[in-house]
């Protein structure tokens, strides 16, 4: 007899004892089961791709795994469209409300989404299967079971473990799960739903730290470039000798003016640069000005045309060949870096950087800055910044090329120029800050020690991830244990009535006929050649 057809005054069936060794572990009323039988599963196999020309601007909807990038829900704002006739050939696929759709292949294996909503007819594309509840679930239930730790586990072990990761439809018949009563399923899902809600609130706000730590490193740069972070220094160190002597006593006692082939004799002070206002003991000059003194030792980038290396040239080992990717967060990856050596690195005439040099990529991502802690050649996406210790301290040259203070200077560079660059010419007419050098190592020291902090909260934040991360896993282990509600077998011995556990259920299910699949379309016949 149908659970709802039972007599509201019977008293609840006696357990039934669970098979040693299967469902004993279970919580009363729950019964485990493989999924063959008890889900429709259904893939577009054997179906020929589509062309380009096929794709239209409406009709119905072609979903692939970027739809399923937006949380639990399948997302349709930004879809593909085909023709009404190409949707007909497999009626298998055609996507229903509740169904749940899973990645079987790539590296996105295992990740899933649920149609919350159907705005329009739709099928899935190669690397999509559709997963659809039957009478022993309700689908959100399914969905979870899905998203739980076992079956994530399995979907793990095909991107690890194979060299082209493939889910099988037999991986998912043979899984085996818990199944709790459908009243009990849909108290699970509601208490899931607002634990999972919790969980992806934090993640969220989580999601918003690296930004905000950006802006604080950026905002402390500012802040060291400008003289507010050492005014109180300035005040207890009124003694320091002001920047702008300290240039022109250098400029005095070096071999005089230098002439630099490409370097202009003067450079005009742009509007930029005139609204500063820096403390008084600071100074400014542009870097052609500080390569003609010699305050600044050498400013270039690597080989252009002819003499820039070839795929071939590169080796195993040799001198690192430094792109603008390999400098990122103030470091340089030199073992990620091609290597040159031999005959072609004889034939290379600039851009060898020394130790302690600057390095600042100039071209394509504009504005990352290291110090090189070892020799290395240089592309001609990177410049090297050698200056004068009698002036300057470098890690505060590297600083201020990353600070606000230059990039303002380089935005009007770029607007010029159809791409992200800003070559040699152009680094030349770029006026730089110059505090006092007892001040450069005070601003140095603050900085850095703000930068730690920052890279505390990173690590923080990266634990807390990780820990959010294990949370939502926890939380469905929790629910399929029967731990985050109470039993159905509970609330029926509370309520005196009746309840169907599910083991009943599932013998029921299979008492009844066989379910089948939508009918495929015929295929149509090949066409020999000639006919």
């Amino acid at each position: 007899m149908p659970p709802q057809a039972r007599s509201q005054t019977a008293p609840p069936p006696p357990a039934v004892p669970a098979p040693a060794g299967d469902e004993g572990d279970l919580p009363e009323g729950w019964a485990s089961a493989a999924l063959e039988g008890l889900v429709y599963l259904a893939g577009r196999i054997g179906w020929r791709g589509l062309t380009a020309a096929e794709y239209r601007l409406s009709g119905p909807i072609l979903l692939s795994v970027p739809n399923l990038n937006h949380g639990d829900e399948v997302d349709f704002t930004d879809v593909y469209h085909i023709s009404q006739e190409r949707y007909d050939e497999s009626p298998e696929i055609m996507v229903r409300k509740d169904d749940i759709l899973l990645t079987k292949d790539g590296a996105g294996i295992g990740k899933l989404g649920i149609v919350n909503e159907l705005p329009a007819p739709a099928t899935v594309n190669s690397s999509l299967l559709v997963i659809r509840a039957m009478e022993a679930f309700e689908p959100r239930y399914l969905y979870y079971v899905l998203k739980g730790p076992e079956f994530q586990g399995l979907a793990q072990e095909r991107i690890t473990g194979s060299t082209t990761p493939h889910l099988f439809q037999k991986d998912i018949k043979t899984l085996r799960v818990s199944i709790a009563p459908l009243a009990e399923q849909r108290r699970i899902v509601g208490v899931l739903e607002g634990l999972l809600g919790k969980v992806a609130a934090s993640r969220e706000r989580l999601a918003r730290v690296p930004q905000l730590l950006k802006r604080f490193r950026q905002s402390v740069l500012a802040a060291a470039c400008s003289g507010k972070l050492t005014h109180d220094w300035r005040e207890g160190n009124e003694d320091v000798e002001f920047a702008e002597v300290a240039v022109a006593r250098f400029a005095m006692s070096s071999e005089g003016q230098r002439t630099r082939r490409g370097v202009p004799e003067s450079v005009p002070v742009t509007d930029v640069v005139a609204a500063w206002e820096l403390p008084e003991s600071w100074t400014v000059r542009s870097a052609a000005d500080l390569l003609r003194i010699g305050a600044f030792i050498d400013l270039k980038d690597g080989n252009h045309g002819a003499n820039h290396p070839k795929v071939s040239d590169f080796t195993d080992s040799g001198l690192a060949f430094i792109t603008a990717a390999q400098v990122n967060g103030f470091a340089i990856d030199y073992e990620g870096a091609y290597k040159i050596s031999g005959e072609p690195l004889s034939r290379l005439r600039v851009g060898f950087a020394k130790r302690g040099d600057v390095i600042y990529t100039h071209k394509g991502s504009v504005g990352r800055v290291a110090i090189a802690d070892r020799d290395c050649i240089l592309t001609p996406q990177t410049t090297y910044y050698r200056v004068t210790e009698q002036l300057f301290d470098k890690t505060f040259v590297m600083y201020f090329l990353a600070s606000p203070s230059l990039s303002e200077q380089v935005a009007g560079v770029k607007e010029q120029t159809t791409r992200d660059f800003v070559p040699i010419s152009e680094q030349y007419l770029l006026f730089h800050r110059i505090p006092p050098l007892a001040e450069q190592h005070e601003i140095v020291r603050r900085v850095e020690q703000l930068f730690a902090l920052a890279e505390r909260l990173e690590a923080q934040l990266a634990a807390a991830r990780t820990r959010v991360d294990r949370l939502t896993q926890s939380i469905l282990a929790k629910a399929f244990r029967g731990e985050l509600v109470p039993t159905e077998a509970d609330l029926a011995r509370r309520e005196a009535r009746p309840y169907e556990p599910a083991r009943e259920l599932l013998a029921r299910i299979r008492e009844q006929p066989t379910t089948t699949k939508p009918a495929k379309a015929p295929r149509q016949p090949r066409q020999k050649s000639g006919e």
